[in-house]
C-alpha cells in the first residue's frame, strides 16, 4: 500500500507540472485584480454557452430518436463518441508526459523505479480522462434517466463511466511502453516512435472496423450495421443486458486496469530506462550545413516554439478551429431542416448573395478577431528576449515574420470557415473568393495589431508558458481593439447600404481601407525603436 499511495502522490505532483491549470486554485487564495475577475467571468460563460449548446442538441438527438423508435440507441451513441474522443486526447495526453513533458529527466534522479514514474504518468493520464469524460457524459446521463424515470440508467452510465477511460487508454498505454522501450535501445527517435505508434494503431483500428463491418445489403439493413459499427467498447453487447448489480460490480475492472499499467511498466521497460535527445555516438564526419534564408529559419523558428508546446497549441488553436463549427451548430439546433434549406436557396439568390457574402465575412471577421498567436508572439519569448536583440536580423523585421506565422494560423480558420460555407450554407465559387480575400486581409490586420500591441509591452516576467497566455493583458487589449474596429466597420458598411452603394463599390471600400490599415500598422512596426 506504501507504494501505491508514493505512485499517486508522484501521480498529483505529475499533474501540477504538466497541467498548469490544476493550480488554478491558489489563485482564489490570493487577492483577486479586476482583470482575473473579469476573464474568469469571460471564461465560465463562454464555457457556460457551449454547455447548453451541448445539453440542448443531445436532448434533441434523444427526442428524435425516440420519435423513431431507436429510444435504446441514445447510451450506445453518447458512449461511442465519448469513447472516440478519449481515445483521441488520450493519445494527445501520452505524447504531452512522455514526450514533451520534460519532468521525467529529473524523476529519474531520484530513488524511484521507472515503472513507479510509469505507473503514474499512466494514472495521471486516466484522472484527466474521467474529468473530461464527466462533463460529457452527465447531460446524457441526465436526459435518459429524466426519460426512462428510473435508477437503471444511472447504474449503467456509472459502470462504463468507471471502465471506459481505461478501455480507452490501456491499449495506448501498451503501444507508448513498447515505443519507448525501443526507442531507449536505439538511443533516438522517442517522439517519432511514440507518435508513428499511435498512428498506426488508429489507422489499423479503422481498417478493421470497416472491414469487419462490410456493405449494407437486403439481408442486412440499417439499423443492424450501426449497431456492428457503433460500439463503445468490447463487449458492449453483452454489458448493456447484465442485470444492475453485475454492473456495479464491472468497476472492479479499474483496480485490475491499475494494476496492469504498473506490471505493463516493470516488464516492459525493466528496471533501468534513459532518455537519449541526441545519438549516444560521436560522428566523426563532416557535418553539412545547408546556408538558408534568415526568413525562412526564423519563421521555423517560430513553428518549433508553437507547436513543440501543448499549452500554446491548445489556447492558440482553440479558437481558430471551435469558432467555425459554431454556425453551422447553432443552425441545426435552432432551425429547421426546412428554414435550413430556404436559407441555402436565399444564398444562391442573386438579390440576397451579396448580403451573404456580407454575413460571411462578419462572422470571419469576429472569429479571427479572437486570435491569440499574435498577442502573445514576443511575450512566449520569456527570459530569452535577449536573444532577439543580439542575432543578426532587425527586431521589427521578427516582428512582421511572426505576424506571417500567426496569419498562416488564422488562414487555418479562415480555411474552414470557406468549407463550412461552400458544403453547409452553399455558397457559389465567386463568393467564397471574395469571402477569402477580404477575410485574409482582415486576418492579417488582426494579427498585426497584436503583434504590435504585444511588442510594444511583451509579458516576459512568467515562471510557466500559462502566464504568458492567460495571464496577459495583452491579449485582451489586442482582441477589444479588434473587435472595436469591427464594430466600425459593421456601421460603415450598413450606412454604405442605407446610401445604396455597389457592391463593387462596398467591396472596394472595404478591400483599400484595410490595406492602408495594414500599411498604417507596418509603418508603426517599423518605426519602433528597438
Amino acid at each position: 500500500m506504501y507504494r501505491w499511495a508514493k505512485i499517486f502522490q508522484l501521480s498529483k505532483t505529475i499533474s501540477k507540472i504538466n497541467f498548469s491549470f490544476l493550480n488554478f486554485r491558489y489563485k482564489l487564495k490570493e487577492r483577486p485584480d479586476t482583470y482575473f475577475i473579469v476573464l474568469t467571468c469571460f471564461v465560465l460563460s463562454i464555457t457556460g454557452v457551449f454547455y447548453y449548446y451541448y445539453f440542448k442538441m443531445l436532448g434533441q438527438l434523444h427526442d428524435g430518436l425516440s420519435e423513431l423508435g431507436l429510444g435504446a440507441l441514445f447510451c450506445r451513441l453518447a458512449l461511442f463518441a465519448v469513447a472516440m474522443i478519449l481515445s483521441i486526447v488520450s493519445a494527445f495526453l501520452l505524447i504531452n508526459v512522455f514526450c514533451f513533458s520534460k519532468d521525467i529527466e529529473h524523476l529519474l534522479l531520484f530513488p524511484v523505479r521507472p515503472c513507479d514514474i510509469f505507473t503514474g504518468k499512466y494514472i495521471t493520464v486516466i484522472l484527466l480522462c474521467y474529468g473530461i469524460e464527466i462533463l460529457l457524459l452527465l447531460p446524457a446521463c441526465i436526459i435518459q434517466t429524466q426519460y426512462l424515470g428510473n435508477v437503471s440508467a444511472i447504474i449503467t452510465y456509472i459502470s462504463a463511466a468507471a471502465i471506459l477511460p481505461h478501455i480507452a487508454v490501456f491499449p495506448l498505454a501498451v503501444l507508448v511502453t513498447i515505443c519507448l522501450k525501443f526507442a531507449m535501445l536505439l538511443k533516438r527517435m522517442r517522439t517519432l516512435l511514440v507518435a508513428a505508434g499511435i498512428m498506426v494503431y488508429f489507422a489499423g483500428g479503422l481498417i478493421s472496423v470497416l472491414l469487419s463491418n462490410g456493405q449494407i445489403d437486403a439481408e442486412r439493413d440499417l439499423l443492424n450495421w450501426v449497431n456492428d459499427f457503433i460500439v463503445p467498447f468490447p463487449f458492449y453487447n453483452q454489458y448493456i443486458g447484465f442485470h444492475p448489480v453485475l454492473k456495479l460490480l464491472c468497476i472492479i475492472l479499474t483496480v485490475v486496469f491499475i494494476g496492469g499499467y504498473y506490471y505493463l511498466s516493470y516488464l516492459v521497460i525493466g528496471k533501468k530506462y534513459s532518455i537519449y535527445n541526441k545519438e549516444g555516438r560521436i560522428c566523426l564526419t563532416a557535418t553539412k550545413y545547408s546556408l538558408s534564408s534568415k526568413l525562412k529559419s526564423y519563421f521555423k523558428k517560430e513553428y518549433q516554439t508553437f507547436f513543440h508546446n501543448p499549452v500554446y497549441v491548445i489556447n492558440g488553436l482553440f479558437w481558430i478551429f471551435i469558432t467555425p463549427f459554431l454556425l453551422p451548430l447553432s443552425f441545426r439546433i435552432s432551425a429547421t431542416a426546412e428554414s435550413i434549406e430556404q436559407i441555402r436557396a436565399l444564398v444562391s439568390a442573386p438579390e440576397f448573395s451579396f448580403y451573404a457574402v456580407l454575413f460571411a465575412l462578419a462572422v470571419i471577421v469576429l472569429t479571427s478577431a479572437i486570435n491569440v498567436v499574435a498577442s502573445r508572439s514576443f511575450s512566449r519569448e520569456g527570459g530569452s528576449f535577449w536573444i532577439t536583440k543580439i542575432i543578426p536580423y532587425p527586431l521589427k523585421q521578427q516582428a512582421f515574420v511572426k505576424a506571417l506565422f500567426s496569419t498562416s494560423i488564422s488562414m487555418m480558420g479562415i480555411i474552414i470557415n470557406c468549407l463550412i460555407f461552400k458544403f453547409y450554407f452553399h455558397y457559389g465559387f465567386i463568393q467564397i473568393g471574395v469571402i477569402a480575400l477580404v477575410g485574409i486581409l482582415f486576418a492579417a490586420l488582426w494579427n498585426l495589431i497584436g503583434v504590435f500591441i504585444d511588442m510594444k509591452r511583451p509579458k516576459l516576467e512568467w515562471t510557466n508558458e500559462t502566464e504568458a497566455i492567460k495571464q496577459n493583458v495583452n491579449v485582451v487589449l489586442s482582441i477589444l481593439l479588434c473587435i472595436a474596429i469591427s464594430i466600425g466597420y459593421f456601421f460603415a458598411v450598413a450606412k454604405m447600404l442605407q446610401n445604396r452603394f455597389t457592391v463593387g463599390g462596398v467591396i472596394t471600400f472595404l478591400l483599400c481601407s484595410v490595406c492602408i490599415l495594414i500599411l498604417l500598422v507596418c509603418k508603426g512596426i517599423a518605426s519602433h525603436q528597438e
